[in-house]
């Protein structure tokens, strides 16, 4: 057995339970959350490894896939790019989900639609059709969303250190910093959510490839977070047992629930395969 087989082995025998459904099944794998695709070299960040079940690891694959793949499209760090894993990123949607692959064809009019919703004033010099703008497939959402549910629940065993009930309740949201919209929930978030943890790796400078924000409390049994990949995706995310994920959603406005991501409960996140 080599030294990875018995890390693995040491780790499901010191956590004998997924973390991702509940605790409720054994633990068969470790899974490295964030994928390790989502970095330069598959460099991910140390002491990310938690005990899975196979189904929570084989469901999410898909979702891991467009994960990465945006992950490392969207950040505009240059010393976070790799070319070679980019192109095996792109090659992996293109046969798996090509729905997803970006559309960079818009027209003019289009491009510029899309800056008046977001609030932004066209560069002068600068035509409509050469706007940095790429739509993308509505289906993203829900697997970014629903992987970053997965993501919440790895942190919050992480931070909690145990695991969120089958019933706790979990909510994602993703999105850029160049989206004004976004950038003020993102940090009213960033409010609530002092403490921080950077991700790191023995001799390597990881610099801002991986990091998050969090708050956690016992009573009520909530935990949030802020999570950061470079300059691109960022993740906010919320983790609640049943009797404040009711009082939380009472206590919203109506726009607030209009607007407001579905919250799952742990359990029911990875319910069924995602195809």
């Amino acid at each position: 057995m080599g030294d990875a087989q018995r890390r693995r082995r040491r780790l499901i025998d010191e956590h004998p339970w997924c973390c991702f459904c509940g605790g409720s099944t054994p633990a068969s794998s470790v899974d490295h959350v964030p994928p390790r695709t989502c970095f330069k070299g598959r460099a991910g960040p140390e002491g990310f490894e938690f005990p899975a079940c196979s189904h929570c690891q084989t469901a999410s694959r898909l979702d891991e896939m467009a994960v990465a793949f945006y992950v490392q499209a969207l950040d505009s760090n240059p010393d976070n790019f790799d070319e070679a894993a980019v192109n095996k990123a792109i090659t992996g949607i293109a046969n798996n989900l090509p729905h997803l692959l970006p559309n960079p064809y818009l027209s003019g009019a289009r491009k510029r639609a899309f800056y008046r919703e977001l609030g932004l004033a066209k560069p002068t010099n600068r035509l409509a059709r050469e706007l940095p703008v790429i739509q993308i497939h509505p289906d993203l959402h829900d697997r970014i969303n629903r992987y970053a549910r997965k993501l919440a629940c790895a942190l919050f065993y992480r931070e909690q250190k145990r695991i969120a009930s089958p019933d706790h309740h979990v909510m994602a949201h993703w999105g850029q910093a160049a989206d004004p919209r976004f950038r003020e929930m993102a940090q009213a978030w960033m409010d609530m959510t002092p403490m921080i943890d950077v991700g790191k790796r023995t001799n390597l400078d990881f610099g801002d490839r991986f990091a998050y924000r969090y708050n956690r409390c016992s009573d009520p049994d909530v935990f949030a977070s802020f999570v950061g990949f470079g300059l691109g995706i960022h993740l906010l995310v919320l983790v609640a047992d049943e009797e404040t994920t009711a009082k939380i959603q009472e206590g919203a406005t109506p726009e607030q629930q209009t607007f407001s991501p579905p919250w799952v409960k742990v359990k029911d996140n990875y319910l069924q395969r995602a195809q």
